[in-house]
Parts: C-alpha cells; sequence; structure tokens
C-alpha cells in the first residue's frame, strides 16, 4: 500500500484515520463494512474490514473485533465496495488478473505474462465501466 497524500472527501473523522469510501452490508444485528481509510500518522490509504453496531448511545458504533463472514456476505460485501470506490483500478484489475489465472489453472507467479492480452483488456473495459 503506498503511501499518499489525503486529498478524497471523508466521510467520517478519528484520531488514528479518515475513512474515505464505505461498503456496507446490514445483517439485521451488526454492519460490515469494507473501508478505504487515509491512517493520519503513516499518511498512507489502506483498506480496513470493519464491523459497526448500534447502540444505545451511538450509531454504527466501531467494534474493535475480527469480521467473520459467509461466503455469500462476503461477496455482497465485496460488491458494495467496488460500487463505492473501495478499491482502485489498479487492484480490480490485479484481481481479476488473478482470478483468470486461477480458472486457468495457473499457479506460478511468472505465469501472469501468458494470459492473454485480450482478458486484460476486458478487464480494463469493465473496471472503467464501473467506474462511469
Amino acid at each position: 500500500m503506498g503511501k499518499t497524500e489525503k486529498i478524497k472527501s471523508t466521510i467520517k473523522e478519528t484520531k488514528y484515520c479518515s475513512i474515505l469510501a464505505q461498503g456496507k452490508v446490514f445483517d439485521g444485528e451488526y454492519t460490515y463494512c469494507i473501508e478505504k481509510v487515509f491512517v493520519k500518522e503513516l499518511r498512507q490509504e489502506e483498506i480496513r474490514f470493519s464491523l459497526y453496531k448500534d447502540t444505545l448511545n451511538q450509531v454504527e458504533r466501531y467494534i474493535p473485533r475480527s469480521l467473520d463472514v459467509t461466503e455469500k456476505e462476503f461477496l455482497e460485501l465485496f460488491k458494495e465496495a467496488v460500487k463505492h470506490d473501495v478499491f482502485s483500478r489498479e487492484l480490480l484489475a490485479d484481481l481479476r488478473t488473478e482470478l483468470v489465472k486461477r480458472r486457468k489453472g495457473a499457479n506460478r507467479p511468472n505465469e501472469r505474462d501468458e494470459i492473454e492480452h485480450e482478458e486484460v483488456g476486458e478487464v480494463q473495459e469493465e473496471v472503467e465501466e464501473n467506474e462511469e
């Protein structure tokens, strides 16, 4: 995760970070999130998986514990994160490349070069369409 200057609008400020983007899923009790945060001390953007719960004192209070979700919940949360620009174009393209490699049965890191150029172009087109 590269260092960067904070330039995006902020959803919420804390002492630790600024929340820049959020994909959320509510299950009736908890709100699961994938967030793009700007960590103030490190001066860099990071991806955070987080958990919130409504309490008597606060709506969506941050719960500092691990986020456990089913695969179905993860997929729904991932879609929300993509929809709300939590991930960079580059990360989405790299994820797509890894999935294509997996589908083709590629196991070695150097096989990335063997993926057809056409498929990588399709990934870039999909990412650009999602940005619009």
